[in-house]
């Protein structure tokens, strides 16, 4: 019985465009903001008529795609020229303009440190004419932690409509989307975050059928990142353990069931592989009707729990949780104190987020096994 689980299929970082439109499958993050688009610099009239220059600032950028820049656009031709900056710490490089015909552009990264910085900008050019351009300006430049969005499938709600998304940046606002399993959009909506960086939980209405769940979280500075999320959970076949009367323990002879179990979990990991986010194995346990309602609550959970361990010590290196639920969901219906081999069993469930509440699974009060 396949349901569903959290699949990372992209978290593509950008602005403004879309990543998941086919034009931007694999967007990069546009510059954020940029200032002054071509504005005249301020030369004397003789200069200006034959040489000088507009220009604009890429003010904002993200680390890892790039720097903040300058662009000269030469309003004639230019022979030659220098553009030294100045940084607020009293840092400063120089580039070459070159030549420039009139129209031409040309791009000065600024490479600095992560942050704000101001510069006193100096250009200095001369045209072809001969005549010598020279002016400065002021400028700011930002360079900014790439937006990063991480998903906590623990403390994930998919069936009470509520995710935990960890940024590392201020955060302005989350907008989600939710699909049914046939692609059908079920809710469209727009949370704000209100500059709020760290953990914050994006929220919807509760629906049944959650297939994918899109989330594209913007920062305060315009920058963007995009999630697509599927949910999945898989249930594991495998051969019930006969467990001791009234123990926590078995014999030997059941060990073969439990080693094929474990081969079954191995075989739906490397299936399932591709589904992102980390893999987590959930073991529900359940008694028959002999005993009261309190001593088989707590000998289901102990032998989920034994089952969960032997896991453990077999190497299954993924999270594993368990719980019990005594005999308060019963695969055949029976009076009390009935013995009944169907109801003595256990459930697993892999899946890379909590199982959501059923009625095979009323209650989510899951244990880590240490």
């Amino acid at each position: 019985m396949i349901l569903r689980s959290i699949r990372c299929i992209s978290t593509e970082p950008g602005q403004d465009k879309d990543p998941l439109e086919p034009t931007m499958h694999r967007s990069k993050p546009l510059l954020a903001a940029t200032v002054a688009f071509f504005t005249v610099l301020v030369l004397s009239a003789s200069a200006f008529a034959q040489a000088g220059f507009q220009y604009k600032v890429n003010k904002k950028v993200q680390v890892g795609q790039g720097y903040p820049s300058l662009v000269l656009q030469a309003t004639g031709n230019i022979s030659s020229g220098t553009v030294t900056f100045k940084r607020s710490d009293g840092k400063s490089f120089t580039k070459q303009i070159g030549s420039l015909s009139a129209g031409a552009t040309k791009e000065f990264p600024i490479k600095q440190p992560a942050g704000t910085h101001k510069y006193e900008v100096t250009i200095e050019a001369k045209g072809s004419a001969g005549e010598t351009v020279k002016t400065s300006l002021d400028i700011e430049a930002t360079l900014v932690a790439e937006l990063e969005l991480s998903v906590d499938p623990n403390k994930a709600r998919i069936g009470k409509g509520e995710i935990p998304v960890r940024a590392n940046r201020p955060m302005d606002r989350v907008e989600t989307e939710i699909f049914d399993s046939n692609g059908n959009k079920l809710y469209e909506g727009t949370q704000s975050l209100g500059g709020k960086k760290g953990t914050f939980m994006v929220k919807w209405p509760a629906k049944e059928d959650v297939g994918g769940i899109r989330l594209k979280a913007y920062d305060v500075d315009g920058f963007w990142r995009s999630v697509l999320l599927e949910p999945f959970w898989v249930e594991i076949p495998h051969k019930e353990v006969i467990f001791n009367f009234g123990k926590a323990s078995w014999d030997n002879s059941e060990e073969p069931k439990l080693e094929d179990t474990l081969a079954n979990i191995r075989e739906a990991m490397k299936k399932h592989r591709d589904k992102g986010l980390q893999m987590q194995l959930y073991i529900a346990g359940y008694t028959d009707t002999v005993g009261s309602k309190s001593d088989n609550y707590k000998l289901s959970t102990a032998r989920a729990r034994a089952i969960a361990k032997w896991f453990e010590k077999k190497g299954l290196d993924i999270p594993i949780y368990y719980q019990g639920f005594g005999e308060s969901v019963l695969a055949v219906n029976t009076p009390d104190e009935t013995k009944n081999e169907k109801n003595r069993r256990a459930i697993y469930v892999l899946g890379n987020a909590r199982p959501p509440i059923s009625k095979t699974l009323p209650k989510a009060n899951w244990k880590r096994v240490r």
